[in-house]
C-alpha cells in the first residue's frame, strides 16, 4: 500500500471543507440557521448548526476527485474498484443518514421516523454486501459466524454507532474530536492491513473532520448539527468493514473489525449504554434528552472545556494505539493474544471509571 493513494484524499478533503465550512457560516448567520438554546445546552450564543453539511459535502467531493486522480497515480487502480455496487449503495445509506439529520436540524422529527430512516440506510448498506459477517472473539483465532443474522446485525451496528456519536456531541470539539482520532486509528489500521477503500475513506473523512475543527474548537464558530452528528457516526461503523472482500489478505481482518471500532469509540458507546439504562431505569423513553451525558457529568465537578476535551482525548488516542499497535502484532499469536487482553482490560477499566463518576455525580447532587 502506497502512502502516496492515500494522503491526498485527507488533504483535498481539508482543503475543500476549509473552503466550505465559512461559507456554510456566512450563510447560517444571513439566515439565522442557529442551535436553537435551552435548558440542555452549554452553550450561551446563537450558533449555526450545519458544520456537517461542509463536512459530508467535503467527502463526497473528494470521492469524485479521487475517481479522476487515482488511476493517474496508480494504472493498476481503476474506478470500477473504488465504486463498486457494494460503495454505491454505501454512499446512498450516507446520503440518507446526512439527510435525516439535516431535516431534522430544521424541523424536529419523531424518533420513530428517524429510526426508520436509519433502518432503510442500514438495510442499503447490507444489501450491497457490507456486511460483519463474523464477529472475532478477542485472544482466540476463532470467529463466530453470524449466518443469516449478518443482515440484521450489520443494521443494528451502524444505528448503534451512528446514535452513539449523535449522543456525545454537546461539547466544543468532542464529537469532532472523537471523530478524528476514530478516523485515524481504523484509517491506520486498514493501511497496515492492506485495505486500500477502507483506507481511502476513513482518510478522506480524517481530513475534512480536522478542517471542520478549525471552526469547532472552544469557543465554536459552528456546530456539526444531526446532520453531521448521525453521518460521522454512520460512516465510522461502516468503517469498521469497509473493503471486506476486496482484496485483503485475511478475511478475520474485517471480522476483528468491530474490535477496532468500538475499541476508538469506547467513550461514545458507553456514554450511550449508560443512558439507554438510565432512562429505562427512569421509565422515560429511550430517546428523551437530558443533561447526565459524560461531559455533563464532567462539567458538573468543575471541569473546564479544554480539561474535558483533554481527558476525553487522551482516552481516545490510546485506545487507538492499542488497536494499531495489535494490527501490527497480528502475525505473533503471543504478542496478538496479549494485545487482545490490553485491548479487554482497556474496556473495562473504562466502564469502571464511568460507574465510578457516575455513582460520584450522584453523591455530589445528594450533598448539593
Amino acid at each position: 500500500m502506497q502512502l502516496s493513494l492515500i494522503l491526498p484524499g485527507a488533504g483535498i478533503a481539508f482543503l475543500i471543507n476549509l473552503i466550505l465550512t465559512p461559507v456554510i457560516i456566512r450563510i447560517s448567520h444571513r439566515n439565522n440557521w442557529y442551535d436553537q438554546l435551552d435548558h440542555r445546552k452549554i452553550h450561551t450564543e446563537d450558533t449555526p448548526r450545519l458544520g456537517g453539511v461542509g463536512f459530508f459535502l467535503s467527502f463526497l467531493l473528494t470521492a469524485f476527485i479521487l475517481t479522476i486522480l487515482l488511476p493517474l497515480l496508480d494504472s493498476s487502480f481503476t474506478t470500477t474498484r473504488f465504486f463498486s455496487n457494494k460503495n454505491i449503495l454505501l454512499f446512498l445509506g450516507f446520503f440518507i443518514v446526512h439527510g435525516l439529520g439535516l431535516v431534522d436540524d430544521f424541523v424536529n422529527i419523531r424518533a420513530i421516523y428517524k429510526l426508520i430512516g436509519q433502518i432503510v440506510a442500514g438495510a442499503l448498506v447490507a444489501v450491497g454486501g457490507a456486511l460483519i459477517d463474523g464477529i472475532y472473539l478477542p485472544g482466540v483465532r476463532w470467529v463466530l459466524p453470524l449466518g443469516p443474522m449478518s443482515g440484521a446485525i450489520t443494521i443494528f451496528w451502524l444505528i448503534s454507532i451512528s446514535n452513539a456519536v449523535n449522543l456525545i456531541d454537546g461539547l466544543d470539539g468532542l464529537a469532532g474530536g472523537t471523530g478524528l482520532i476514530a478516523s485515524a486509528g481504523i484509517g491506520t489500521v486498514h493501511v497496515i492491513n492492506g485495505n486500500l477503500s477502507g483506507a481511502l475513506f476513513s482518510f478522506m473523512l480524517f481530513g475534512a473532520l480536522l478542517a471542520f475543527l478549525v471552526f469547532n474548537k472552544p469557543k465554536a464558530k459552528v456546530f456539526m448539527g444531526d446532520s453531521g452528528s448521525l453521518f460521522l457516526g454512520f460512516a465510522l461503523g461502516a468503517l469498521a468493514f469497509i473493503g471486506a472482500g476486496d482484496g485483503a489478505a485475511d478475511p478475520s481482518h474485517f471480522q476483528a473489525g468491530f474490535i477496532v471500532t468500538i475499541t476508538v469509540l469506547i467513550v461514545p458507546i458507553i456514554d450511550m449504554v449508560a443512558a439507554i439504562m438510565r432512562r429505562i431505569r427512569e421509565r422515560k423513553p429511550i430517546h428523551h434528552p437530558d443533561k447526565e451525558h459524560l461531559h455533563h457529568k464532567l462539567l458538573a465537578f468543575g471541569f473546564s472545556t479544554g480539561q474535558i476535551l483533554a481527558m476525553i482525548h487522551a482516552v481516545n488516542l490510546l485506545m487507538a494505539l492499542s488497536v494499531i499497535g495489535r494490527s501490527l502484532a497480528i502475525r505473533n499469536e503471543g504478542s496478538l493474544l496479549a494485545a487482545d487482553l490490553f485491548i479487554l482490560v482497556a474496556w473495562l477499566i473504562a466502564a469502571s471509571l464511568f460507574t465510578w463518576l457516575h455513582f460520584a455525580n450522584k453523591a455530589r447532587k445528594k450533598l448539593a
